[in-house]
Parts: structure tokens; sequence; C-alpha cells
């Protein structure tokens, strides 16, 4: 019997001598919390400059939810949007590769050339803002949807003032 247990034990010993200890994870919430700058102990860990890139990605998305609003075929860029036309410089000043899409819509009154156009001088009003306020021309983009992105589609006025707008579209290079 002795000579059938001693196998086992020392097969039992080295097995567990092979043994490891789990190395901890860093999750996205100790990162963010803790400020951890290193690498992570695991493949399932998240890295600091993945909660870097959240960041900023949850703060363009942010931006996007801004809009500017016009008046009924007007194109003129009113007072109390210049809080948000400000906080889309600031922001884009800030992040050297991001871009701008300033992207014009109208309502669905008016012929398809007619909102086009002036969803394009609505983008324009805007991308000059920016440029006014530093942004170099090159890093915006202005563009017309006319009336082919509506975020309201009944027919009063309250709903053709949502579609009267220039939105924000940041993109990284």
């Amino acid at each position: 019997m002795k000579r059938t247990l001693l196998p086992v034990l020392l097969a039992s010993l080295w097995l567990g001598a092979c043994s490891t200890t789990p190395k901890p994870t860093v999750t996205a919430a100790d990162a963010a919390s803790d400020g951890v700058r290193s690498a992570p102990a695991t493949a399932g860990a998240v890295s600091a400059t993945d909660v870097e890139a959240r960041k900023l990605a949850e703060q363009r998305e942010a931006l996007a939810k801004k809009s500017v609003y016009f008046a009924f075929d007007d194109f003129t860029v009113a007072e109390k949007y210049r809080d948000v036309i400000r906080q889309q410089a600031d922001f884009t000043l800030a992040h050297g590769t991001d871009t701008i899409a300033v992207e014009g819509n109208a309502d669905e009154r008016g012929s398809r050339e007619y909102n086009l156009a002036l969803g394009q001088k609505r983008a324009e009003a805007v991308r000059k803002s920016l440029v006014l306020l530093g942004v170099p021309d090159a890093r915006l983009e202005a563009v017309s949807f006319g009336a082919e992105k509506p975020r309201e589609s009944c027919h009063e006025e309250h709903c053709w003032a949502e579609n009267r707008r220039v939105d924000f579209n940041h993109r990284d290079k």
C-alpha cells in the first residue's frame, strides 16, 4: 500500500507546485476612479487609453446632441446659440485631430432645391462662427441635408421648428 500511495502523493505535490495565483484585473470603473495609468493585468481588463477613448466618445456624443435652431426661412445664428457654438469650438480646439461636419437642415416646406440651399446657408453661417472662434477652416465641413434628415415628421409648427437646425458631427481624423 505504501508503494501505491507514494506516487499519488508525489504527483499531487508536483501539480500543486505548478499552480499559479490569478492576477487581479483592472476594470474600467477602477481605472477611471483610481486614475490607473498602467497596462492591464489581463486581456479582459480595460487600459487607461481605452477609458480615455470612451470618455472622448461620450463627449463627442454629448456635443452631437446640441443643435443650433433657426427661424422659418432664415439662416441667421441667434444670440442664444452662441454658447452651443462656443462649446463646439472649445472642444475642437482642445482636441487637435477632431474635425466637425456642420450639417444644415430645413423643414419640409419648400422645394428640394430650396431646402438644400437653405440648409447649406445655415451650415455655412455656423461654420463661419466656428472659424471666428479660432477653429481652422480646414477642420470644418459644411454640408446640407435639406429636409432629408427630419427629427420630427408631423406637419405642424413644433415639428418644423425642430427640423430647422444645424447639427454637429465630430470625428477624429
